[in-house]
């Protein structure tokens, strides 16, 4: 069963993501609280999963967009959206492959593009593909976030080379499928493309109740 077939399961079972994390909060708002029509702002989010991000962003007024592999999390993030009347703030929600979706945008046609905790469901290699690719579609200046897990997060450890995973048997996605988590090392490599900067690199800890942490870095990047 490859990964896009776990999520679908998991998806199709299991409630997940109400509420999006406080780090995107806190990005939105630094970047687009201030704008006069925020209608007018394009965010994109790839690996939308069930629209708890999408759901917030909309509320607050921008127009939005969602990419998922999992067919049943995107009939979920519609329903979500059209349940709390936004319908007017959906640009589209759209089930597929990341590279074929983002190339039915043209280049530069949004303010932001947000990834959190799904690019690491790919090799290095294919997300900076992904990452390449989803930065042709921001427009000049627009911004990129992204919010990954960190090598050494609980069920997480392993040795990693550029194209290789681990498959977590115990912590958070226990028996979710293939994982690639980040080294401090990794994110340059990952993120730094001619045409951007890297604005802000942060690392958030949180310790469970069983003493074990879940690791995750807070990547902000800008589009010349």
């Amino acid at each position: 069963m490859d990964n896009l077939d776990i999520w679908e399961k998991i998806f199709r079972n299991k409630e997940w993501d109400k509420y999006p994390p406080i780090p995107l909060i806190k990005f939105i708002a630094k970047n687009f609280y201030n704008v006069p029509d925020r209608k007018n702002i394009k965010i994109l989010e790839i690996g939308s999963g069930p629209g708890a991000n999408i759901w917030y962003m909309a509320r607050e007024g921008f127009t939005v967009y969602g990419i998922d592999g999992s067919k049943t999390a995107c009939e979920n993030a519609k329903k979500k959206l059209l349940n709390d009347n936004l319908k007017n703030n959906i640009g589209s929600i759209a089930t597929g492959d990341y590279h074929n979706l983002l190339n039915n945008f043209e280049n530069g046609y949004f303010d932001a593009i947000i990834d959190v905790e799904s690019l690491y469901c790919n090799s290095l290699t294919k997300s900076k593909e992904i990452i390449e690719l989803a930065f042709k579609k921001l427009k000049s200046n627009g911004v990129f976030y992204s919010q990954t897990f960190a090598n050494g997060t609980w069920g997480f450890d392993g040795d990693l080379d550029k194209d290789s995973g681990l498959y977590p048997i115990e912590g958070p996605l226990a028996n979710t499928g293939f994982v690639r988590p980040v080294t401090k090392e990794n994110i340059t490599d990952l993120y730094k493309l001619e045409n951007n900067s890297i604005t802000l690199i942060e690392r958030v800890d949180q310790l469970l109740q069983n003493k074990k942490v879940i690791k995750e870095w807070i990547i902000e990047l800008k589009k010349k």
